[in-house]
């Protein structure tokens, strides 16, 4: 049993507002890419060799509130985000939770689980979701199964877009030592896509399934 104390204080959501407004060149910030709806930055000055990957993404037709579901509500999360092995709630505490992943890679390098504490607040402006590494006694390292990927920074932020009540943006944050053999320029190179991949999966799931299936039960 984890303990109830919640991992996450005031200062972590005044982090993330912070590092989103930021993107000086002074600071270490770089734009990688940018295209209607998708634009990408990374941020090199970081004591760690992982960069942070900070994307602006765009959801036509996506209400804040869905894209929230669509990232936090594991059971919708899974049948669309194909990232992940399985995705499973470990414990789910009053302020937090803590949930166990294990991600799949190629064939030939191990695949990756990891385990993170993770939490949401809504305010009238925007959506927060949290994450941050953390163990757990029922998932314990499988030295001889997988590799533990440890969570470093990551976050999401959506809100309405202004005048229009059926569309959001999103910014996401990605920083994940995925350990192992896998050379860290490799690493950098995956995470310059991930944005943009999983505004795709998001976007294709949302309006081909589960508007339909959320409008069917009305």
């Amino acid at each position: 049993m984890a303990s109830a104390q919640c991992p996450f204080s005031d200062e972590d959501y005044r982090e993330i507002l912070s590092r989103e407004r930021c993107s000086s060149a002074d600071d270490g910030w770089q734009c990688m890419s940018s295209e209607p709806g998708c634009v990408v930055w990374r941020n090199t000055q970081s004591p760690h060799a992982v960069h942070l990957v900070k994307g602006f993404l765009d959801f036509p037709g996506i209400p804040a509130d869905r894209l929230l579901d669509l990232v936090y509500n594991l059971d919708v999360r899974k049948r669309y985000d194909k990232l992940f092995q399985s995705y499973e709630v470990v414990e789910d505490l009053d302020s937090h939770r803590i949930t166990y992943a294990v991600v799949k890679f190629p064939p030939g390098i191990w695949d990756r689980d990891i385990v993170q504490f993770n939490t949401k607040r809504s305010t009238e402006d925007e959506h927060i979701v949290l994450y941050r590494n953390a163990t757990h006694a029922s998932h314990p390292e499988y030295p001889n199964t997988y590799v533990r990927a440890e969570t470093i920074f990551s976050g999401t932020i959506i809100r309405q877009v202004p005048g229009d009540p059926t569309s959001s943006t999103c910014t996401i944050f990605l920083q994940t030592d995925v350990k192992g053999w896998i050379p860290t320029t490799i690493v950098n190179m995956i995470m310059k896509t991930s944005p943009k991949q999983w505004q795709t999966s998001v976007s294709d799931f949302y309006h081909n399934i589960y508007k339909k299936e959320l409008e069917s039960e009305i």
